[in-house]
């Protein structure tokens, strides 16, 4: 793992960081998380917004980070029809949905050390995760300021967490640590199991992630947003062979979206994808004539 940052209390040095912060964790973002360190309690989330100087952001467009020349730096934040400017920071903060059930998905052990006030208690740390094209797996070490209910706004009397990321630091490892197979394999995409399906190629695949191609449609466009769940059908003819696959929607390129795979159709049941399924897959695309 490379360490691209470490921050320090020198506000000079702060607003830059928090310029790739925003970068790589944008608003509307869905990404990983885990409590305390506990990368096996990995859960979902999204950014709703940002804390800088007291002042509560919720699009990305409020937000204007300038790096200008002999080390002078400005924050810029639009907001209710004013304009802020700080050429220091004393605050910044990620602000998340404090209560969006993920953590009911954690087996019973994993729930019971949590504790009962579960895992945003005021000084947890929480690993932010995102993956990044270029970057590959990026992550973010913050602790927990507190849990907020906003009596007015957009995310009125739903409970919110504020986590401070002003002494974190920000780094990143490859992501491909499998190897990946380039493959050209007709699929369908469903966004459920009675909706529409789509045709569409698997165009590479990991043990953890495929990437599919498809026509350019402006409405599959729209749908196709980060976080989105849907169902992928892989019939393998040769082998007499098909595979229904739950996966989320990773990230988005053009005429293409990048899957997480999350559960697989067996005996007729949906369970959770594992490794096993995976190498199967693999195995199976190894003989398919379009795989390289």
């Amino acid at each position: 793992m490379t360490k691209l940052h470490t921050f320090v209390n020198n506000n000079a040095q702060l607003i830059p960081h928090i310029k790739e912060i925003v970068s790589y964790f944008p608003i509307g973002e869905s990404i990983d998380y885990y409590p305390e360190f506990k990368s096996n309690m990995t859960m979902r989330t999204i950014i709703l917004g940002y804390e800088i100087n007291g002042h509560i952001m919720h699009a990305q467009n409020q937000l204007e980070i300038i790096i200008g020349t002999r080390g002078k730096c400005f924050i810029t934040l639009h907001s209710d029809d004013k304009e802020y400017e700080f050429s220091q920071v004393d605050s910044f903060c990620i602000l998340l949905p404090g209560k969006a059930g993920e953590e009911y998905k954690l087996n019973f052990p994993s729930k019971a050390s949590l504790g009962s006030r579960g895992q945003f208690r005021n000084g947890n740390a929480i690993t932010l995760v995102n993956r990044h094209h270029v970057r590959g797996m990026v992550m973010l070490e913050t602790h927990v300021r507190e849990s907020v209910l906003p009596k007015t706004g957009y995310y009125r009397n739903h409970q919110m967490v504020l986590l401070d990321a002003q002494s974190s630091s920000l780094e990143y490892k490859e992501q491909r640590t499998h190897h990946r197979l380039s493959t050209h394999l007709p699929v369908k995409l469903q966004l459920s199991q009675d909706s529409e399906s789509y045709d569409c190629v698997l165009a590479n695949y990991s043990e953890a992630h495929l990437q599919i191609k498809y026509n350019r449609d402006e409405a599959l466009e729209k749908l196709l947003k980060a976080g989105v769940t849907v169902i992928l059908t892989l019939k393998l003819d040769h082998l007499y062979k098909t595979y229904v696959i739950g996966a989320s929607i990773l990230r988005n390129h053009k005429d293409s979206t990048v899957l997480t795979m999350r559960e697989i159709l067996d005996e007729g049941r949906s369970r959770n994808f594992s490794l096993m399924d995976a190498l199967n897959i693999k195995a199976c695309l190894l003989q398919h004539p379009g795989t390289q």
